[in-house]
């Protein structure tokens, strides 16, 4: 295109006559999904892949784009359908206008059981009746068939509650918890998508058009979008304002709060070029790489229908999910992984080939402190066939063999006050202050930091119990004002400014008065440590391990199917 031509080149009504004749630039057939469809999660397929959405923004008050090829814009203005093109390098700037956020209802989930199994939904739903609570049954996950296998991701929930506000949702989820030792987490109902309209706004901050709802925004085949000054979470959880270009399709939407979202459309091997990269080094083997992008793609199908069920999107862009940078993250030797496991899954073993596939649970840690947990010990969740714990370590390994059996209170000090040659340790990759670490708190820290427990001074902390990887399933704080139990690996790390990890052993020194003076943590490894540890992987690769074989180490004898 020629320069200085005005920004927008052309509007074209769909259901009206063509103003002119539309660039020369080929943009191919497309159909935007509505902001309803956004919202109800329709999935669509592009040669047997899936295309994803992705939240990239949430919760924006502006959101600005550009492409680096001809852009086109298709949206509703005034109940008028219409389409603009742009020149390439032309700048839009997205506001909401005179928005309702969604309608939404959050429920303590109390039960979630297989798809088929209906009986036991309604005599769970009956048991909580006579326990005075009304409940409602919800399903949740998706299910495809593909290249002759089937993956059905489907299950029932059953939910207590259906506030308004997810505070009391998450209430009585402690309330369970305390009184029944009912183990419970949100599910978010949408009874009505967001609405209002989005403001399209040129570089000068002239309103040019009112958008109902949501505005698509793409650019030719091989074009890529740039997301403006975003507030993007990185690898490490920390949010950061930048700039980031995407392959693929960008809706502008209204999201759950009434503000703005960005969602990317885009199949589901380039959004793995996005997420690998920022989920392990890209200079890691290439087993490794291909061990971390099959993972990575079974945590995509595991999540599609079960989650952001209030957002006008499939998956999140940050840690809930999986850290996605786009296109501006992207690297050979990730790219090269992906391409080379195109459509593989980590599934358990079939008995037959008509069998639906079962994802494995593929979560990971960037290092096990060289024992892998069992997922309920971290989560207190339902035990998983796939996380079981692990030594990560060869078979036999006299080194290690006293440990080979799990980690106890008999054991785990000399465990951690050694450097055992775990492939973990042995990664060329892995930090030693890592994957073994030591944190001293003086008593004005620990003042600090437990001001909020009501203990008071710290007299006493006691490890409740232990799971086989040696982590903490949780502590006792005793102090001058009375005790209190802290339970699970993650609220522990958290309430003693974010551990590396549970798995540790605890040294205390007193005080005159007999109040803790320095309490020391020694601990291994950073994570929660279930299923594959990236730095195990690293060393497994580098020793000659296929990503086969290290799926199957850390998911429990996980085998590799295609799925397209």
């Amino acid at each position: 295109m020629k320069r200085g031509l005005p920004a927008v080149l052309l509007t074209f009504a769909l259901s009206g006559q063509l103003d002119a004749a539309p660039p020369v630039s080929s943009f191919g057939d497309f159909t935007p999904l509505t902001l309803s469809e956004l919202y109800e999660k329709r999935l669509r397929f592009e040669k047997r892949e899936p295309i994803v959405s992705v939240g990239v923004l949430e919760g924006q008050a502006r959101v600005g784009v550009r492409a680096d090829a001809p852009t086109r814009l298709i949206f509703e203005d005034e109940d008028m359908p219409r389409t603009v093109y742009a020149e390439s390098g032309t700048t839009f700037y997205f506001r909401p206008i005179e928005t309702t956020p969604a309608q939404l209802r959050h429920w303590a989930v109390v039960e979630v059981l297989p798809y088929g199994d209906t009986k036991a939904a309604e005599q769970s739903r009956a048991s909580w009746k006579q326990k005075g609570f009304e409940s409602k049954e919800f399903v949740t996950g998706t299910i495809m068939a593909m290249k002759g296998n089937v993956l059905d991701t489907r299950e029932r929930r059953v939910g207590l509650g259906g506030f308004s506000d997810e505070a009391q949702a998450k209430a009585l989820m402690d309330r369970l918890s305390r009184e029944q030792s009912v183990r419970s987490f949100v599910h978010t109902e949408l009874l009505a998508p967001a609405k209002g309209r989005v403001g399209i706004y040129d570089e000068r901050n002239k309103l040019l058009h009112r958008a109902l709802g949501a505005v698509y925004f793409g650019t030719v085949p091989g074009g890529r979008v740039e997301l403006l000054e975003g507030d993007h979470e990185t690898a490490s959880g920390k949010k950061k304002r930048e700039s980031r270009q995407y392959w693929g399709h960008i809706y502008v939407v209204v999201d759950r709060q009434g503000a703005l979202a960005a969602v990317n459309s885009i199949g589901t091997e380039r959004l793995l070029a996005g997420v690998v990269p920022a989920e392990i080094f890209a200079s890691a083997p290439i087993e490794a790489l291909k061990a971390q992008a099959v993972t990575a793609r079974g945590a995509i199908f595991a999540k599609l229908g079960h989650t952001n069920l209030g957002d006008p999107f499939h998956i999140c862009a940050t840690q809930l999910c999986q850290v996605y940078g786009g296109a501006s993250a992207e690297q050979p030797n990730t790219n090269r992984a992906v391409e080379e496991t195109r459509g593989l899954l980590a599934v358990r073993p079939r008995k037959s080939a008509s069998e639906p596939l079962q994802l494995v649970d593929s979560v990971y840690s960037s290092s096990s402190g060289g024992f892998t947990e069992a997922n309920e010990v971290v989560w207190d969740n339902a035990a998983s066939e796939s996380l079981r714990p692990k030594l990560d370590a060869s078979a036999g390994d006299p080194a290690i063999a006293k440990f080979a059996a799990g980690l106890n209170e008999s054991n785990i000090r000399e465990w951690l006050e050694s450097f055992p040659p775990t492939f973990s340790a042995r990664s060329s990759f892995s930090r030693a202050e890592r994957y073994r670490w030591k944190r001293t708190y003086s008593r004005a820290q620990l003042d600090d930091l437990l001001s909020g427990t009501g203990v008071g001074q710290l007299r006493s902390v006691k490890v409740l119990g232990r799971g086989r990887g040696g982590r903490v399933t949780g502590l006792r704080l005793e102090g001058s004002r009375g005790a209190k139990d802290i339970l699970r690996e993650l609220p522990v790390r958290r309430l003693f400014g974010n551990l590396y990890s549970g798995m540790f052993v605890l040294d205390e020194e007193r005080g005159p008065d007999g109040a803790i003076s320095t309490l020391t943590f020694t601990g291994g490894g950073w994570g929660h440590g279930v299923g594959m540890c990236q730095m195990g992987a690293i060393g497994r690769a580098e020793h000659n391990q296929n990503f086969e074989q290290i799926l199957a180490h850390y998911y429990n004898g996980a085998v590799v199917e295609r799925i397209y």
